[in-house]
């Protein structure tokens, strides 16, 4: 697949690269080193040589996606433990770490936006309707990067995706130019402020660890991400108009009313069809060409014989539009397989698209193997890829990660499954929330009194603690809803990334790492800068951007050690290189969960990501490396 030989790519290069180096340490370096290369690499003992396998391994897995990301971490870091690397207190230390604590009330703020209607009524009346196109992007990209500089991004790109897709197509525009955007403009704002991103967090959580002096200011990444952001909007209205295909998703081109959707049905003892032909029942009950496949006896007959005589406990697969299978409920004892609690008829279904995040258990699975109906209570009418249909019967598909899928369900497990962790609501088709002017209002009203008191120096994590006590003694939100906003997988990989980073410590794998950073790009401030923000964005687009962080902080700031810089203003620089690279994932579908949101309802490629985000990495890259040092000398001290 396209999409996996970019990762591979890399990696081949890595390995690689990373050889040459470790050739090019076994000679003398052209700079005064405390160590050289093959010093370091005598210094690691059994544990040092182990954690590199682990850590091989573990980034492997992440790149493969065998494992949804959280589960590999944990598996990586178990093994670290076992073995002895590193003690119970190492292992447990992210878990116990106040970061988790914050984001978590994080999610439960901005899922209280949701429920009272707020993040839905300023979607739909930011965008305008304009014949310029760079009124058009920044009506919709301006908003956004402001609102994901204080909201969680991936909550913002989930409501915003249906609401610009159906602007989109109203204007007569073709939703692909705007939904790469929408989700570029996201991670744009995100670096802009402590709570911008998990990531900002976790990098903040970890200067504090190195140095309770430290850590970032609520406003402090905004001298770099603020310019960052202003030329990615600027380089989204110049030059995505061109490089963005001017697709239309298929599943938006169409109505519901004629959109294809796959059913299957068992036939019963009163069955009318019992014993009769395909013809025959076709000639009475249901057009002969819907028939696409019947199972029997677990022996499935794609294309059946018009001759072929259907039996009772036959499961019959049809293909049609929504008005051709409804009729077929109405055929006596013909039992669909659907969601029990609803019988489909044109005024009273409930239609849902989803798209499969990368995290998603369903990657790799097919609805048969799972049994999607019975663990999620919901039927799949047809499973959309890179915006077209896949042929063939639903249950038998491989879904993959970006798949969209038609879903339809009764109105009471819509409401209930509104925010699952296994894929993301792109569209849905009945009103989930409804607009609360006085509780919206004490909603942002808490937002801004948090913003407020973190910028004044309160802590975080007490600023959110006390936010989401307000929304819950207001009812603002209930228990149910902010335990079901909480990315929990999330908080695994984060918790897990810190004890992976613990091992890279103390068994001497950072500063070996380290030499090697230094043999390529020297001690010079903005070399050294440069080098950690381009493999920080290496690793980010290959992996998670947090998993990225929490591997990437102990070796830089390592490497910056060995280069000199000891002061605690070149480890804050250090940091936000590490902060900045983690936050730019822009040319790899996979890179960032929002990308996976907008690309099956973009109809996109793997192609549109690379040819549009690899210019915005490296635009980031440079703007970052010139002002980093800058704002934030590295010291030799």
């Amino acid at each position: 697949m396209k999409k996996r030989i970019f990762p591979y790519f890399l990696l081949f290069l890595g390995i690689i690269f990373f050889n040459h180096i470790f050739l090019y340490g076994q000679q003398e370096a052209s700079f005064p080193l405390p160590q050289s290369i093959k010093e370091a690499q005598e210094a690691l003992g059994w544990d040092g040589w182990f954690t590199i396998v682990v850590f091989v391994l573990t980034f492997l897995g992440l790149v493969t996606e065998i494992k949804p990301p959280a589960i590999t971490m944990l598996i990586g870091t178990g093994i670290l433990l076992i073995s002895g690397v590193i003690s119970p207190t190492q292992f447990l230390e992210g878990f116990s770490n106040e970061i988790l604590l914050t984001i978590a009330m994080l999610c439960i703020i901005v899922r209280s936006l949701e429920v009272n209607g707020v993040l839905e009524a300023v979607g739909k009346k930011v965008l305008i309707k304009s014949k310029n196109f760079a009124f058009q992007m920044l009506s919709m990209c301006v908003p956004v990067a402001t609102a994901s500089a204080f909201l969680n991004n991936t909550s913002i790109v989930l409501l915003m995706t249906p609401i610009v897709r159906k602007w989109s197509l109203k204007n007569k525009l073709s939703p692909s130019k705007f939904l790469i955007p929408l989700s570029y403009a996201a991670l744009f704002g995100g670096a802009c402020t402590l709570i911008g991103t998990s990531t900002n967090l976790v990098v903040h959580g970890l200067l504090r660890r190195y140095s309770p002096e430290l850590g970032f200011g609520f406003f402090e990444l905004a001298y770099v991400g603020v310019p960052c952001a202003l030329a990615g909007l600027f380089y989204l209205v110049t030059f995505c108009r061109y490089l963005l295909p001017d697709r239309l998703d298929p599943a938006s081109a169409v109505s519901e009313e004629t959109r294809e959707f796959t059913a299957e049905f068992i036939v019963g003892p009163d069955c009318p069809l019992v014993n009769k032909t395909i013809k025959e029942g076709a000639r009475r009950y249901f057009r002969g060409e819907l028939l696409i496949q019947i199972e029997r006896n677990e022996n499935a007959i794609d294309s059946p014989s018009p001759d072929l005589v259907i039996f009772v406990g036959d499961r019959l697969v049809f293909v049609g539009d929504i008005n051709q299978i409804a009729e077929l409920h109405a055929i006596r004892d013909l039992k669909s397989q659907a969601d029990p609690h609803f019988k489909l008829d044109v005024s009273s279904s409930h239609f849902s698209e989803v798209v499969i995040p990368t995290t998603s258990l369903l990657v790799g699975k097919t609805l048969r193997r799972i049994n999607f109906r019975n663990t999620y209570g919901a039927s799949v009418m047809a499973v959309y890829r890179q915006g077209w249909r896949v042929l063939g019967n639903v249950r038998d598909i491989i879904l993959q990660a970006g798949d969209t899928l038609m879903l339809l369900s009764g109105e009471p497990w819509l409401g209930a499954n509104f925010y699952n962790k296994d894929f993301y609501y792109i569209r849905h088709h009945e009103k989930l929330v409804v607009f609360n002017p006085w509780r919206a209002g004490f909603v942002i009203l808490t937002l801004l009194g948090m913003v407020i008191a973190a910028s004044m120096g309160t802590s975080i994590m007490i600023a959110s603690m006390a936010t989401v006590f307000l929304l819950f003694a207001t009812r603002s939100i209930t228990f149910r809803e902010a335990q079901n906003s909480i990315m929990w997988n999330i908080l695994l990989l984060i918790a897990c990334s810190f004890a992976l980073g613990r091992a890279m410590e103390t068994t001497g794998v950072a500063a070996y790492l380290a030499e090697i950073i230094l043999a390529l790009v020297g001690s010079n401030p903005f070399m050294l800068v440069g080098g950690i923000i381009l493999m920080t964005i290496i690793c980010t687009e290959l992996m998670t951007n947090n998993a990225a962080a929490l591997i990437m902080f102990p070796i830089a700031i390592t490497a910056a050690k060995l280069a000199g810089y000891h002061s605690l203003e070149a480890v804050k620089a250090i940091g936000v290189s590490v902060a900045i690279g983690a936050s730019c994932a822009y040319a790899v579908p996979t890179g960032y969960q929002t990308h996976m949101m907008v690309y099956g309802p973009g109809g996109y490629k793997f192609t549109d990501f690379f040819k549009t985000g690899v210019f915005m990495d490296l635009m980031i890259w440079l703007i970052a490396t010139s002002l980093i040092p800058r704002i934030w000398p590295l010291v030799e001290g």
